[in-house]
């Protein structure tokens, strides 16, 4: 993969998880990478990434700071710092959505972008209050079939 971006190519795979998601959706999306034309990248990019960890990651820049990057899921609460400027591989250049190839230059994803970036305080109290319901549903959902 590392190879094809170096020469200037271009990577095409289907993702996997719901961290990305309205944007991206488990196993339906595909995502098309490319090695960063700019460094370092700037805020509402995805970087494609390798943590630590050893998994690669997809998520979006909110900060650029001298330390690395500041990235969170579009559907997550809890930001990630730093990600060091050399973890990064490459960089969503576009999608494909239910079938239709969306750039990252289009005009509505940028507005996108920036819309969900400024309502994350808000995002943030909605994906904590779902959490809470999901365990209170399933905690009266256990106390239920005890009785």
């Amino acid at each position: 993969m590392t190879e094809v971006m170096e020469k200037g190519g271009e990577v095409i795979f289907t993702v996997t998880g719901n961290s990305m998601a309205p944007m991206l959706h488990h196993r339906r999306d595909k995502v098309c990478i490319v090695k960063p034309q700019e460094k370092p990248l700037k805020k509402y990019d995805v970087p494609l990434f390798l943590r630590k960890d050893g998994k690669y990651i997809l998520h979006r820049i909110v900060a650029v700071k001298e330390e690395g990057y500041v990235v969170i899921g579009d559907n997550q609460w809890v930001k990630e710092y730093p990600v060091s400027f050399y973890q990064v591989m490459g960089v969503v250049k576009g999608f494909w959505r239910e079938g239709k190839y969306i750039s990252c230059d289009d005009f509505w994803y940028r507005v996108y972008c920036r819309l969900w970036v400024f309502g994350y305080p808000i995002r943030r109290i909605y994906l904590r209050a779902k959490q809470l319901c999901v365990k209170a549903e399933r905690f009266l959902g256990d106390k239920k079939n005890e009785g």
